[in-house]
């Protein structure tokens, strides 16, 4: 902590404060600059989205998590039924709750915001698991307007019911899959492991690659959704040879 500026140390301590807003790590690459981690809530009070703003804007370096909707097959329409919730919500709240700390790195005016995710090759496993998280949610909003559909059209509900259940004995495979997430291949095992493990993957070769483009940066941070925090940092340890500080 000593080598970061002291307006950034302060910043970090004021989000340390606020645990359930975020999770901050700090790495240091094998070129011996250093990595802080910023995990957040993606929806949080107007302190903490303050705190988070404060943070990326002491840092001249600055990555971030983006889905790259317009690449993975079904990712849009993923984006509208991840996203239209936050929205509403925000909406309902009369802007009490604030959005993303990733939107506020990406509007400051000076230094450098990279999309991590940016990456010549998408892997199968997000085109599979952007897929099944989009049926996944249409096929929980529609079953709850399955006592209506009964009456309009009964087959269809019936068929809306069948989906439901099976999505949810499915999701008894998250289980096994929790458990082997630090594996590849654990989106085989449900694919709702593979939009974290998979974008872990790319986020940690997207940092790598961005201290790489950037070498007169002496640190960066890396903004991202907390449950991303502890399969990325793993990653940039056992296979890109960082140090946890």
């Amino acid at each position: 902590m000593e080598e970061l500026p002291e307006g950034a140390r302060r910043a970090l301590e004021r989000a340390r404060a606020e645990p359930l807003s975020y999770a901050v790590r700090i790495l240091c690459a094998p070129d011996g600059r250093l990595v802080v981690v910023l995990g957040e809530a993606h929806l949080k009070l107007a302190k903490a989205a303050e705190i988070g703003k404060d943070v990326v804007s002491q840092f001249e370096l600055r990555g971030v998590e983006t889905f790259q909707r317009k690449r993975v097959i079904g990712g849009r329409a993923l984006g509208v039924v991840i996203t239209a919730p936050r929205t509403l919500l925000r909406a309902l709240s009369f802007g009490a709750i604030k959005g993303s700390t990733i939107t506020e790195a990406k509007q400051l005016p000076s230094g450098h915001t990279v999309e991590l995710e940016r990456a010549k090759h998408v892997p199968l496993g997000l085109h599979v698991a952007s897929l099944y998280m989009t049926a996944f949610f249409v096929v929980a909003l529609l079953a709850w307007s399955a006592p209506l559909l009964v009456v309009i059209a009964p087959a269809l509900a019936a068929v809306i019911t069948l989906l439901a259940f099976a999505f949810q004995v499915h999701m008894l495979a998250l289980a096994p899959g929790i458990l082997l997430r630090r594996y590849h291949w654990s989106w085989l095992i449900h694919p709702f492991l593979g939009i974290l493990t998979l974008r872990d993957e790319q986020m940690a070769a997207g940092t790598v690659r961005m201290l790489e483009d950037h070498p007169a940066a002496r640190a960066a941070v890396v903004v991202m959704g907390r449950a991303h925090v502890s399969g990325y940092d793993r990653l940039l340890v056992d296979r890109y040879g960082f140090t946890r500080l």
